[in-house]
């Protein structure tokens, strides 16, 4: 498919535009911010004299954090957030919003509402990244520390240079963070409309990519010996299989087949026409696995609980999103008023009954599926009996990881299809 996309010329710019936009990104998130000693930060874990613990070093949460950034914050760098002002607009977006009856009816007002509803959320991302930068800026010029990092400048020197010291400086950095999210933000809406796959999707895969594999290492060194190339090949047929089941549930679907009544036009009988409706269960995808994983990274005591809940918590939030979407009601409805309905089912409640009976064994069934694909990254990193702080941010990670995968490999693929077919069968349409 990738070579017959690349031989039409709109998809190779699409294409060209989507690199450059990825560059561009990685190279702001290693762009120091002004006024900042470059490269004067410890690694957490370590105090100026090599042993010890960084002031609020916690490896679990300071993972995460590089992570969900990219390491900006860590490198203190130009686009400090990556992404993470995006996504936490985006979730705030999607939790508060249908509790808002300003937003639902927005909501439901076509095109031109979603399109207010995006220009709301991406505002909100700005206002979330100049609240972070100050909480940042105050840590930097405080006590000289990345706040949910742990990390530290040596000694008595500082993070900021002389002549930065002053309130000027501090405006600064707080704007040079707030315009880094908003630099994001205009690179995947850019992606979006004139590249390849959804913008925020494409930008998170090239963050993982630039941090992920640098975790497996540490992980790696972590267990030590041969076991280490074990950690490895775990976390790889992990991840491949957890992307593998998480697709093949999302894409399947149980065809109820319908027929329409016979009706006659004319002189020709019109039906019945073989159609059917489509009932999916996987279509909450990792939509509660990631939060629910962070469970993991609580620290014991509480951690033999933590497990039971987890799957609990994914089980439950799969089960549920399967039997809310679609309303069976309105379906049967829908089909009556076309004339169209199941076979040996009457017309109305009944078929809605049907429908719902349908929808909730396919969704505990996908759900318990999700479920196994939630537990594969904990059995397959427990297995090797590795640091249990480390397990839970593998675990985290590979979550993360299999989610951006999904979310950006099948749209992505789907659009270069569409666009392949369209220059293909293009002339004959015309």
């Amino acid at each position: 498919m990738l070579a017959r996309a690349l031989r039409v010329p709109a998809l190779r710019k699409r294409l060209l535009l989507t690199v450059l936009a990825v560059v561009l990104f990685r190279l702001g998130q290693n762009l120091p911010l002004p006024g900042l000693r470059a490269g004067a930060l410890e690694a957490p874990g370590v105090d100026a004299g090599g042993g010890g613990e960084a002031a609020g070093g916690d490896p679990r949460l300071y993972g995460l954090v590089e992570l969900l950034t990219g390491d900006g914050l860590g490198e203190l760098s130009v686009l400090t957030f990556g992404i993470l002002p995006a996504l936490a607009a985006r979730l705030v977006a999607d939790l508060v919003g249908p509790l808002i009856p300003r937003v639902r009816l927005l909501a439901a007002s076509g095109q031109d509402g979603a399109a207010v509803l995006a220009r709301r959320t991406r505002w909100l991302a700005v206002l979330l990244a100049a609240v972070l930068g100050v909480v940042v800026t105050t840590g930097v010029y405080g006590d000289g520390c990345v706040p949910l990092t742990g990390l530290c400048a040596p000694g008595e020197s500082g993070l900021v240079q002389e002549g930065a010291d002053g309130p000027l400086g501090a405006v600064t950095l707080v704007a040079c963070m707030t315009a880094g999210a908003a630099v994001v933000l205009w690179l995947s809406g850019l992606i979006t409309a004139r590249g390849i796959g959804e913008g925020l999707s494409v930008l998170l895969v090239a963050q993982l990519a630039a941090v992920v594999p640098g975790q497996v290492a540490d992980a790696a060194r972590e267990t030590g010996g041969a076991r280490a190339a074990l950690v490895v090949l775990a976390v790889v047929l992990a991840l491949v299989v957890m992307t593998v089941l998480a697709v093949l549930v999302g894409q399947a679907e149980r065809r109820i087949p319908l027929q329409r009544t016979k009706r006659m036009i004319g002189r020709h009988p019109l039906g019945p026409a073989p159609t059917y409706v489509p009932v999916r269960g996987g279509q909450g995808g990792f939509g509660m696995m990631i939060p629910a994983s962070l469970l993991l990274l609580v620290p014991a005591p509480v951690g033999p609980w933590l497990l039971p809940g987890y799957v609990l918590l994914v089980l439950g939030h799969a089960w549920l999103r399967a039997g809310t979407e679609p309303d069976t009601v309105e379906v049967a409805e829908r089909l009556k008023r076309s004339g169209m309905f199941v076979p040996g089912i009457p017309m109305g409640r009944p078929t809605a009954q049907y429908l719902a009976y349908v929808r909730s064994r396919i969704g505990l069934a996908a759900a318990l599926c999700m479920t196994v694909v939630a537990l594969l990254p904990v059995a397959a990193l427990l297995v090797l009996d590795g640091p249990a702080e480390r397990l839970a941010l593998s675990a985290t990670t590979l979550l993360i990881v299999a989610s951006a995968a999904v979310g950006t490999a099948l749209p992505a693929a789907r659009q270069l299809g569409s666009f392949a077919a369209q220059h293909a069968y293009g002339p004959i349409l015309r």
